[in-house]
């Protein structure tokens, strides 16, 4: 009977400790002349690029921060898909009719420390332009573990805290 409560409180102290499956990804995003592309710009849509051997989405949706300059998107659902690449397009529309398009590719944010756990990501301000473009991650132990937390788009639910990997965009 011990080793049964024994292991009872081990599974459900794992469990309390264990990581929810996804992580987000956030960012803010200029037009070409320096202004925010924000939830009011009819002049840009963006949309998530489906993975072709992928049966269920990960990327469960992206929306703008109470800022109104933030994007988040949240990646998961499942542990399946969660190592992949995930790719957001953003469509520049001008009269109806898609101008220009960049792709974003945003790899999966599994830190390369210890823990290593997937986190959730601050990409910084990123412009528009034409063409595909890759997130950078840092490459060593060392950079994962001096990255600065911050804290970016609270909901009524969650206090959403965040790794600044913006320097490594530039």
């Amino acid at each position: 009977m011990i080793m049964k409560t024994i292991l009872f409180f081990l599974l459900i102290s794992s469990a309390v400790f264990a990581q929810w499956p996804g992580y987000f990804y956030a960012f803010e995003l200029k037009d070409s002349e320096g202004n925010a592309i924000d939830s009011i710009s009819n002049d840009y849509r963006m949309k998530t690029i489906v993975c072709s051997e992928c049966k269920d989405e990960i990327v469960m949706g992206i929306r703008i921060c109470e800022d109104n300059k933030t994007w988040r998107y949240y990646a998961g659902g499942n542990y399946k898909y969660l190592g992949r690449t995930n790719m957001l397009k953003i469509e520049k529309v001008m009269n109806g009719n898609v101008v220009e398009t960049m792709t974003i590719e945003f790899p999966a944010p599994l830190s390369g420390v210890e823990e290593n756990y997937y986190r959730n990501l601050y990409a910084g301000e990123l412009k528009f332009k034409k063409g595909t473009h890759k997130i950078k991650l840092p490459e060593t132990d060392d950079e994962w573990n001096n990255l600065k937390e911050m804290k970016l788009c609270p909901d009524n639910i969650n206090d959403y805290s965040f790794h600044d990997i913006s320097k490594f965009q530039k």
